[in-house]
């Protein structure tokens, strides 16, 4: 005869190694199924009550199974108690065996006795398959409104479960669920609400017809707050009566308020006397005002009400549990798009989240603040999370620059800011900024052509402070192979109004510098890759260090990893003479698509002048002359005039080529004076910005006054600036009605060669005005003038000084570089 139950805990509990327990299990589960099979009816209940045991332990019991049913046919009541425990742990809705225990609960729900008809409810809601839910709905029904309030209470719980597992007869019990919400008896209302609540969230066509139960909600709810209520003492946990039923209520009416103001207004009061009745210094109050603030955010509420409800969550931030912190995080994040104005007044208490010690709150309170931001506050905002990116755990960098990076791209005020914001995020947290965000950094950049000059020039001092940001390191790389000629032309001017100058030998040394050096040593041949690429798109930008260039490309020939070692070589094999007439164009600026550039229009662009004091940015070399090759800053001084003015160029986002040495390296000193400022030509034109003042006018050409408009606009006759070995340069020119005049530089090849790497450079006097467009290619077709140019020039003086103009012209034609000077003399008046 098997042992009791006692006495096999008793001696499981003594086995010391798990083969023992198994072991006594195995011999116990022998002697169990002997019995079984001897039909020994005297302690089959003792028997099912140990494979329980067994089976909580994780042991297969199945064999017992047929047993539970015999014993939930017993008259005796211990005996059905066992089976139907034994029926709802050892069975499930699957098994095949359950629709033949379907009429033994059946005559149960139809017994004398309250407990046994509690029984079968039990299991009938616990395990109840569809076709037993359509078998016995109709009983359940009538047991809905038997007179004792415990077999309602569990006739509701298993009405909830047919009505989730059959969908043809949810409505079946609609009639009763009226008379279950105006009960007395607490267990009979939260098991009326459990039933509407799980109606209402699988049908919300409901959920119109039952609003005429809140009345009999809000008052049982408003009887529990009262303070006077008799039953308190009875139903009170923690100071607070009943919290499971008035957390119930409240999420029924939350489900019956939504979208309804006249239902919202209702419940205004009774939410109101909850939300400053419940006291929160213990878990169980906590729990109530949680429901609450949930209703009060998901109805149609007041105002008023709503502060109120965000009030209490901002409560909740300061308490010293992390669990209610984190609650109250949770649900400002559902409720902040409901009134923004009421969570933005706890900023500074979400903010201080951010700074936890536990990961879990730090990443919501990050969701939370992701949230508070908008075009009004996204300055504040985004200073504050700069700061805690300075102080922030490895683990929590990555997600704080990556919303970051999503807020300033959403909400940034123009594009000059969201630059700036973008490289204080890769200077602070460079490693932890994902690809995605960097490749829209670029695409940024490469559609903003007015920040193109003021984008390389501050990412390349700020690489020269650090190479240990990835994100920085790579982007700055490709920024300096796309736009270098913007870094050595010496256009740009620092907060001191002084030029920036920087050599092309300290781009390539910063390069170097770079390889030797890669931020993720793991990642050291993307970074050699990105660097292969820059170097050999500033072969047409710096042609001054063409030789150095090849010998650091020569490196990366023998690299182990296969995709640098195969660049190197077709960048080398781009560097032969059988490439010089195409180069140029291989080398182009990567284009921006149509999409980018419209997104860019919709943005303003901002200041692009340099406020910021650039280390290093006008040092000058031993030989007296300034970084960068630029003759101590001044131009050339015109007819004793004063320097002039520079050139105002439009930016492209084609790169300007250098052929012949234009445009990178030293500038030519026309006539042993100063640099000209050379035009940013490409072959596609863009309209002059005046954000390009701050950055690009030197010299504050453009403080002087306008000249006096004219009557009309008026052509003139054309000038032959120059024509020299096959080149001619005529200049079509046009009296403007603001008295501008606008010249069409067309320029003529009469040799049987093409002349590549075209580069146009115009200096004029300091009070002349001079914009110079790209020019629509940099490639001169053998016996054509198919390529041109549009300048516009402002002569200041009104005509009493004459427009004079020095000009520089470069080219590369049959392999040899040549470069030109001239100087155009323009009709008198202009």
């Amino acid at each position: 005869m098997s042992i009791k139950l006692r006495e096999l805990i008793r001696s499981i509990r003594a086995c010391k190694t798990a083969a023992e327990e198994r072991a006594v299990i195995a011999r116990e589960c022998a002697l169990i199924r002997t019995a079984f099979k001897e039909d020994d009816n005297q302690f089959r209940h003792r028997n099912v009550a140990k494979l329980l045991f067994i089976h909580m332990m994780g042991y297969p019991t199945h064999f017992g199974q047929m047993e539970c049913l015999k014993l939930i046919a017993s008259s005796k009541f211990p005996e059905k108690r066992v089976g139907y425990l034994g029926l709802t742990q050892l069975l499930d809705e699957n098994t095949e065996v359950l629709m033949l225990v379907t009429n033994s609960i059946k005559n149960d729900m139809s017994a004398d006795n309250q407990y046994v008809n509690g029984l079968a409810l039990c299991a009938l809601g616990n395990i109840a398959s569809p076709e037993m839910c359509r078998a016995l709905a109709r009983e359940v029904e009538k047991l809905m409104s038997a007179t004792n309030p415990y077999i309602r209470k569990k006739a509701a719980l298993c009405a909830m479960r047919i009505v989730k597992k059959v969908d043809e007869i949810e409505d079946k019990f609609n009639k009763g669920i009226g008379p279950l919400l105006e009960d007395r008896n607490h267990g009979v209302l939260l098991s009326g609400c459990c039933l509407l609540t799980a109606l209402l969230e699988l049908n919300r066509d409901y959920v119109a017809d039952f609003r005429r139960h809140i009345p009999a909600l809000v008052r049982a709810l408003r009887n529990m707050v009262t303070s006077g209520y008799s039953n308190a003492a009875e139903y009170d946990i923690a100071g607070i009566t009943d919290p499971f039923l008035q957390a119930k209520i409240l999420r029924l009416l939350r489900l019956l308020g939504t979208g309804s103001v006249e239902a919202s207004d209702e419940m205004n009061d009774i939410l109101a006397q909850v939300a400053t009745n419940t006291e929160g210094t213990k878990n169980t109050g906590n729990a109530i005002l949680y429901e609450c603030v949930l209703t009060i955010m998901s109805i149609e509420a007041e105002s008023g009400l709503r502060v109120l409800g965000i009030n209490i969550l901002g409560r909740f931030l300061l308490s010293r549990d992390n669990n209610i912190r984190y609650v109250a995080l949770a649900t400002l994040q559902r409720v902040v798009n409901v009134d923004l104005k009421a969570v933005q007044r706890h900023r500074t208490t979400i903010i201080d989240c951010l700074k936890d010690s536990d990961i879990s709150i730090r990443k919501r309170a990050l969701d939370v603040a992701y949230a508070l931001v908008n075009e009004e506050n996204i300055k504040k905002m985004i200073k504050e999370l700069l700061n805690q990116l300075l102080v922030a755990d490895t683990d929590f960098k990555e997600d704080l620059c990556s919303r970051i990076c999503m807020a300033v791209e959403k909400y940034s005020p123009d594009r000059r800011w969201q630059l700036d914001t973008l490289i204080k995020v890769m200077c602070l947290g460079g490693n932890f900024v994902k690809e995605q965000q960097r490749e829209k950094f670029c695409k940024v950049v490469a559609s903003t052509p007015e920040l193109h000059s003021y984008t390389v020039i501050k990412l390349y001092f700020n690489m020269r402070e650090s190479l240990t940001q990835e994100a920085l390191v790579h982007v700055g790389v490709w920024c300096l192979g796309e736009f270098g000629d913007h870094l050595i032309s010496g256009r740009a001017v620092g907060p001191d109004n002084q030029p920036i100058h920087v050599a092309p030998a300290d781009v390539l040394d910063l390069l170097q510098d770079v390889v030797r050096k890669p931020p993720n040593p793991e990642k050291a041949a993307l970074t050699h890759a990105l660097v292969a690429a820059a170097l050999v798109k500033l072969v047409t930008r710096c042609p001054t260090e063409f030789d150095r260039i090849r010998k650091t490309l020569r490196k990366f020939e023998c690299s182990l990893h296969v995709d640098l070692q195969q660049r190197a070589c077709e960048f080398l094999e781009l560097l032969e003479p059988d490439w010089d007439s195409t180069r140029a164009g291989i080398l182009d600026r990567m284009p921006v698509s149509e999409k980018d550039v419209a997104g860019a229009d919709g943005r303003a662009v901002g200041d692009s002048s340099i406020h910021e004091v650039l280390p290093s940015a006008t040092g000058a070399r031993p030989d007296g002359r300034a970084s960068g090759g630029q003759g101590g800053g001044d131009l050339l001084d015109l007819l004793d005039d004063g320097p002039p003015a520079p050139v105002q160029p439009a930016s492209s986002p084609v790169a300007a080529r250098g052929g012949g040495g234009g445009g990178g390296g030293d500038l030519l000193d026309l006539l042993d004076a100063g640099p000209v400022a050379p035009s940013a030509p490409g072959p596609a034109a863009a309209a002059q910005s005046p954000a390009d003042m701050g950055l690009l006018d030197i010299f504050g050409g453009a403080g002087a006054a306008p000249a006096a408009p004219s009557a009309a606009a008026q052509d003139l006759q054309p000038v032959v600036a120059f024509e020299k070995a096959g080149l001619k340069i005529i200049l079509n020119l046009r009296r403007e009605a603001d008295a501008s005049i606008s010249i069409l530089a067309r320029f003529q090849n009469g040799t049987e060669a093409a002349m590549t790497n075209f580069i146009f450079e115009a200096a004029v006097p300091k009070y002349v005005r001079l914009a110079i467009q790209p020019a629509t290619g940099q490639v001169l077709p053998p016996r054509s003038d198919a390529v041109s140019q549009s300048m516009s020039a402002v002569n200041t003086t009104n005509g009493e000084k004459p427009l004079l103009m020095k000009l520089r012209i470069g080219y590369v034609l049959n392999g040899t570089p040549v470069q030109e000077l001239g100087q155009v003399g323009f009709p008198a008046g202009m």
